[in-house]
């Protein structure tokens, strides 16, 4: 299942509003928000067509999509949660029913959701960054917060037996695929840290940059990270396929991108001239009680 465009466009919404995209500054390329999205390049455009039209960015020649230093109106938090319930109320009365059947609807759905506490997951594909995720979620939320790897997920259908599903936007389509609309999938925004961005803004362009990766679509991901921060060179081999390419790809680079889901072994480390682990961190996540999560390290080293 892939992400539609108001997905993205919510997505986006949200870093904008986190400052995570500051206002007058250009948004990533189209092929490098897919690639982190877990989206089509086309799903993107009409995504960003749309915030285009409803006033959240304007599209320059040269810079491409840029957000617009005054946004539109939004409601947020328990304006939005009041304006939602106002409009169902009224639906209600004009339907012919009255308060008290309204009131007990709200009481009901209450109670499922707070009473007993719903079983809320993580999904993530590798269990060092999932362990690493759910630290950060956890310390903002009060919720208790249980991992799941994905691919323990896929294997056992019936571990996702949960109101609530936390991942990373890259891994929605998935989580959304396992869910079958028994849980309320919620994706969360995960971007590279900022020590992880220090390091590839300051690689000079002559510079090799070797990506290796799980899957294809984490290559996309990784390589569009490199070229939204660096002017370096970038390739990329996947560690599941010829073995000779990765080898090959290691030994020719001056510097090796992977994240922790790619396992390599001990003779492509020492290969390696320098390697950087892409780390990832929650950015605006919403959640109650809103306490501030650490940076975490890039993991960079041979």
């Amino acid at each position: 299942m892939a992400l539609s465009a108001r997905d993205v466009q919510e997505a986006l919404e949200e870093r904008i509003l986190r400052a995570v995209y500051p206002r007058g500054a250009a948004l990533p390329s189209v092929r490098a928000l897919a690639a982190e999205l877990g989206a089509s390049p086309s799903t993107v455009g009409r995504a960003l067509q749309e915030l285009g039209r409803q006033g959240w960015v304007s599209v320059e020649s040269r810079r491409g999509a840029v957000v617009r230093r005054r946004l539109p109106a939004v409601e947020t938090g328990g304006r939005d949660v009041g304006a939602t319930l106002r409009r169902l109320a009224v639906r209600w009365r004009l339907g012919g029913d009255d308060r008290e059947s309204f009131e007990g609807l709200v009481r009901r759905v209450a109670d499922e959701v707070f009473e007993p506490e719903p079983r809320t997951l993580f999904l993530e594909c590798n269990p060092v960054d999932l362990e690493r995720m759910v630290g950060q979620v956890q310390q903002e939320t009060t919720v208790r917060v249980e991992p799941l790897l994905l691919e323990r997920a896929r294997a056992e259908p019936g571990l996702v037996d949960a109101a609530v599903l936390l991942t990373p936007y890259f891994h929605l389509a998935e989580a959304r695929e396992l869910a079958r609309g028994r849980a309320d999938v919620v994706p969360l925004n995960f971007v590279a840290s900022e020590e992880t961005m220090r390091v590839l803004v300051e690689l000079a362009p002559e510079t090799r940059v070797g990506v290796v990766a799980v899957d294809d679509r984490s290559r996309r991901r990784l390589q569009a990270i490199v070229r939204q921060y660096s002017p370096a060179r970038v390739r990329g081999a996947l560690l599941t396929g010829d073995r000779t390419r990765v080898e090959r790809l290691v030994a020719g680079s001056d510097v090796v991108v992977t994240t922790h889901a790619a396992r390599l072994s001990d003779d492509l480390l020492a290969r390696a001239r320098q390697l950087v682990r892409v780390e990832f961190v929650l950015v605006g996540a919403g959640l109650a009680p809103a306490a501030r999560v650490p940076a975490a390290g890039a993991g960079v080293g041979r």
